[in-house]
């Protein structure tokens, strides 16, 4: 509380004041309000600690291995069980879209990721398909809170890399007329490019999926991820709202593009609001994101330029210093094995923004 200064020409004031002297601004409180409080502070009603005015509230310091793996049981809730964002109401549901391709290696990589974070024992994730069962069923009742999907394209030679025609927007097996037998992949009815299509035509996927089966967050990550299931749950629990609140959100790892001036999320994970994938997906034509794209081909990169071409402020979210998967280390069978019994160290806590990989001069303490 300020300090209560007369002024016979100005009026009753509230003026306010730091520590370090200076005067900060002024308001005029009306006649009523000043008697109000002053028979209040007579009445012993309010107490005023002038020793304590302005003084500056110290933050309580969090060491970043206070939620480490090898904690996990007793420290997963990190900040002192809080409630749910999704509390009382529809739980906050995520789709993940794994990125897969055909062939030998990737179908092998799908099987070892069956056997990992998507095939634990827990019914809030679960396959594409039966989250839609569970919710057609009863929307109420459903338990599954994340569904995911192998994203594979397989529309052949003659269709194109980003979707945008009149033809299905998926088709039912793959490019040799393969199904697989798990019934957990998604067939994308376009031409196979990791870096110039496929991601906004899975985007429009989820977006086409997102309203009807209540789909609040998609997520594209690749099949050389590492998830850790429990740290998910409780990143979508504490952060993440349901709908209606779930508008213009986005997040990963940050990184950013010097020549389109934005941030991004880089391409081994990152995850965006419903409405944002429509208007990724359909909102904006393949033609709109081409012209927008970057010289070269960045899929990660050039999906942030088109997320904030949005003409309404988009929400972003830098999961740098809570990163709740592992994206190195992972890239055979054996590497990824051993990730997943370790998991140590989750969530990753690095630097923010990399900021010596886009200003020399900053990393040399020269200029501000």
């Amino acid at each position: 509380m300020a300090p209560l200064l007369l002024s016979k020409s100005q009026g009753f004031k509230v003026r306010h004041y730091s520590e370090r002297g200076g005067l900060h601004h002024s308001k005029k409180l009306p006649g009523l309000a000043i008697v109000l409080l002053g028979l209040a502070m007579l009445a012993g009603l309010v107490s005023v600690d002038w020793q304590r005015i302005d003084r500056p509230v110290p933050m309580k310091s969090f060491p970043l291995t206070y939620r480490e793996l090898s904690r996990m049981e007793e420290n997963l809730h990190a900040y002192n069980n809080e409630t749910p964002l999704g509390f009382g109401s529809a739980r906050t549901s995520m789709l993940l879209g794994i990125f897969s391709t055909n062939g030998a290696k990737y179908r092998n990589r799908r099987e070892y990721i069956r056997d990992t974070y998507v095939g634990i024992d827990d019914p809030r994730i679960c396959k594409l398909s039966e989250y839609i069962r569970q919710v057609e069923d009863n929307p109420l009742t459903a338990i599954c809170q994340v569904p995911y999907t192998f994203i594979i394209a397989a529309g052949g030679s003659d269709r194109p890399y980003d979707h945008d025609d009149s033809e299905p927007l998926t088709v039912d097996t793959d490019t040799l007329s393969d199904v697989d037998s798990e019934g957990d992949c998604t067939y994308l009815n376009i031409r196979e490019s990791m870096e110039d299509g496929k991601s906004t035509s899975f985007f429009k996927f989820g977006a086409s999926i997102g309203k009807k089966y209540n789909i609040d967050y998609i997520t594209k990550l690749d099949d050389d991820t590492l998830v850790n299931p429990l740290l998910l749950f409780q990143f979508i629990e504490d952060e993440l709202p349901p709908a209606p609140f779930n508008r213009r959100i986005y997040g990963g790892r940050g990184w950013m593009t010097r020549s389109k001036n934005i941030m991004y999320g880089a391409g081994q994970l990152y995850f965006m609001s419903t409405d944002v994938a429509h208007y990724v997906g359909h909102t904006l034509t393949a033609e709109d994101r081409k012209n927008m794209s970057h010289y070269r081909k960045t899929e990660d990169a050039d999906m942030g330029v088109f997320v904030f071409s949005n003409p309404r402020p988009i929400k972003f979210m830098n999961l740098a210093l809570n990163q709740w998967w592992i994206h190195h280390e992972t890239k055979t069978e054996d590497q990824f094995r051993r990730a997943w019994d370790k998991r140590g160290g989750l969530p990753l806590h690095e630097r923010s923004i990399v900021w010596d990989h886009f200003c020399k001069y900053w990393s040399m303490n020269i200029g501000m």
